[in-house]
């Protein structure tokens, strides 16, 4: 493969990118007209009452409010529970990871642990970095036909666009898996055999119940998406506009906008002030990856538009998380995806094909909601403690017939 890489830091990988690229949906309720104090962070009509002044809820703002306290609790397991079978036969087979790029650290992250659980079973497995251009794909997809692995995983790829080459690997007798394409379920692609991703449609509905609990309805977010990633920044979006829909509806939409991940550093700068400047009411920003507030979040405070804004966003990278969020800066909201989990995620998927066990539809990998209040509840500085007790990498080694690790 063009780049084999084992357990080498995330952050070694960083340069000027950040990460790229959740919970059970809680019935939405319709609530009656409720009032809190104007002490409330809340924004809406008013009314007094005994003196007080009173500021009224919208409809749909409360059922905002209980979605989001689901997403703020700690994970469980929600995973497979049947073994794999024959765990042993997976010894000397060949799985090839063809990935987007090995310079953003979350996808570095899914594709570095999973080779490495892969080889501790005895498996050879190799990292081709795709380095994100559609060249890189091309090339790293047809290397890895031709050096026909038992398994080729197409991970953050767009399965339109590699989909003649997953009928390549199909023909010459190679089980395709893609992930990362957004939606769970079965994958896109046809003839690949599974697909193991985080929930996006998810991600993008808690950013839009995080909006109408903070903005309390008023005005209509920002959305700043990257089809570099096409198919989970689709889906991420659609989660996010019918979140808006059913918590804020009768608001105007703004037009969503985009920027390619090898533009973030030059583009995201000027976009970000051309739109506040240009926008007076514009109070919130919703980048789709976190790794677009390093370059947004000094934008925001040169502008001095003399407002508050607002910006919540999806990967709860580590570097974001305590340098942004834990330093109370515009980034009042990041939804992480527990990376090293989504890896054994993808790990498991993997052992199933190579052993013809059955495939999983959806390995159920876990969001959750982080603000700064919720800080308090973690150690920023250690990953390991921020999604909860739930001891999800004994869960799969059980599942592989592996001692607890």
């Amino acid at each position: 493969m063009k780049s084999q890489t084992g357990g080498v830091s995330i952050w070694s990988r960083r340069k000027n990118y950040a990460a790229v690229l959740a919970l059970v949906i809680v019935p939405l309720l319709a609530v009656s007209l409720t009032t809190v104090s104007s002490a409330s962070s809340l924004r809406g009509g008013s009314a007094t009452h005994a003196g007080i002044k009173k500021t009224a809820v919208k409809p749909g703002v409360a059922a905002a409010e209980r979605y989001l306290a689901a997403s703020e609790r700690p994970v469980v397991w929600r995973g497979p529970t049947k073994p794999v079978r024959r765990i042993g036969s997976v010894r000397g087979k060949s799985v090839d990871i063809v990935n987007l790029t090995q310079e953003i650290p979350a996808l570095a992250e899914w594709a570095d642990t999973a080779q490495a659980q892969l080889r501790a079973l005895g498996v050879r497995a190799s990292i081709c970095d795709a380095g994100g251009s559609p060249t890189g794909i091309v090339s790293c997809m047809q290397q890895g036909i031709s050096e026909h692995p038992n398994v080729l995983i197409a991970l953050a790829l767009n399965t339109t666009f590699i989909q003649k080459y997953v009928t390549q690997a199909k023909a010459a007798g190679i089980k395709v898996i893609t992930g990362q394409t957004g939606v769970p379920g079965r994958s896109q692609a046809k003839g690949a055999l599974a697909e193991v991703t985080f929930n996006y449609p998810e991600v993008g509905h808690i950013l839009g119940a995080w909006f109408a609990a903070q903005s309390h309805c008023s005005g209509y977010p920002q959305i700043i998406t990257s089809t570099s990633s096409a198919q989970p920044s689709a889906a991420e979006v659609k989660g996010i506009q019918r979140a808006l829909t059913q918590y804020c509806p009768g608001d105007k939409a703004r037009p969503v906008q985009n920027v390619l991940i090898p533009n973030w550093a030059t583009q995201l700068p000027t976009l970000t002030r051309s739109d506040l400047l240009a926008n007076p009411s514009l109070d919130y920003l919703l980048p789709l990856y976190d790794g677009m507030t390093i370059y947004m979040l000094p934008a925001i405070e040169q502008t001095n538009v003399g407002r508050t804004i607002k910006v919540a966003s999806f990967n709860a990278t580590p570097v974001v998380m305590q340098t942004e969020l834990a330093r109370h800066t515009d980034l009042a909201a990041d939804i992480g995806g527990p990376n090293r989990w989504y890896a054994y995620a993808l790990t498991d998927e993997t052992l199933r094909v190579l052993t013809g066990s059955p495939v999983v539809v959806n390995e159920n990998v876990p969001l959750r909601m982080f603000d700064s209040a919720d800080l308090a509840k973690i150690n920023v500085h250690n990953s390991s403690t921020w999604y909860g007790p739930v001891n999800w990498a004994c869960d799969y080694h059980k599942l592989w017939g592996e001692s607890c690790k």
